[in-house]
């Protein structure tokens, strides 16, 4: 199996990775060949340091803990080929609450937190203020998770289209709003597809997406190194999706911040199906 073949899967996993060559006799050590951007994050290790390790450095025990997320994860080894061997680090998740108390600021609240005063923000709203409230959310969001663009688009699939509408970026981010209006659905299918299904696209790594593919030919020229899309989806009505784009350096979409923006989608969810959009 030649080595190119092996990449196409676990490069774009949602979970770290490292592709080791497996040694030839018994005694000798294996060879570090690559890892996703996941793996670097959770590791916090460049690739030259990860070239100085072998694979029993991280499978020698069943849950690695990660100083540089300070999250644990499960460790599994995977043989893709008799020649390889694939590591795999899956995050166990913790989704203990703390508790707030009086000292607690609002701007350091834990992302739970922040959802459930973004949630209380719209209730009893009218639909001009959402042109305001929108916005201000998708930037709080987006400071919170360290995001570069967060931007919310609507689906049509009479015209087989989808536009943004509406954009948050962070200081010194280029605005793309008006670059991406009337998008043909064409053109993004598996993008389309995952969030029919009720499931977020989720790219860790978008320069390492194949050449000539249509996602990394849409998403590269606007520098994004890693995004998450998550729909907006209702039974079976998808009204659009809710994005965060990461441009600066890569980032690692964590088990908690996965599900507690998935509920700020199915928030738009009700919000859309109060006023009727």
């Amino acid at each position: 199996m030649a080595e190119i073949d092996l990449f196409q899967w676990w490069r774009q996993a949602p979970f770290a990775c490292a592709l080791f060559r497996s040694p030839k006799l018994l005694n000798e050590p294996s060879e570090f060949v690559a890892a996703n951007a996941v793996f670097n994050i959770v590791t916090g290790l460049t690739t030259e340091q990860l070239h100085l390790c072998q694979a029993e450095d991280f499978n020698r025990r069943a849950v690695y803990y990660s100083t540089n997320t300070a999250q644990r994860y499960q460790v599994q080894s995977y043989a893709p080929d008799s020649e390889f061997l694939l590591i795999s680090l899956q995050q166990i998740p913790d989704l203990t609450i703390p508790a707030l108390t009086k000292e607690s600021n609002a701007a350091h609240y834990p992302l739970t937190h922040l959802m459930l005063d973004i949630a209380q923000g719209f209730i009893g709203i009218a639909r001009e203020q959402l042109a305001t409230l929108l916005p201000r959310a998708l930037a709080r969001l987006g400071s919170a998770v360290a995001a570069d663009r967060v931007y919310i688009f609507d689906y049509d699939f009479v015209q087989q289209t989808c536009s943004n509408t509406f954009e948050w970026c962070a200081s010194g981010i280029v605005a793309e709003i008006d670059n991406l209006q009337d998008v043909p659905l064409a053109a993004i299918p598996q993008w389309v597809n995952a969030h029919q299904q009720g499931l977020a696209m989720y790219i860790p790594d978008v320069p390492s997406l194949p050449q000539g593919d249509a996602l990394k030919q849409l998403l590269q020229p606007q520098g994004i190194k890693s995004l998450i899309a998550l729909p907006i989806l209702a039974d079976d009505k998808l009204f659009g999706f809710v994005g965060f784009d990461s441009v600066k350096q890569h980032h690692y979409y964590s088990e908690e911040e996965r599900l507690l923006l998935g509920s700020f989608a199915t928030m738009l969810v009700k919000l859309k199906q109060y006023f009727g959009s």
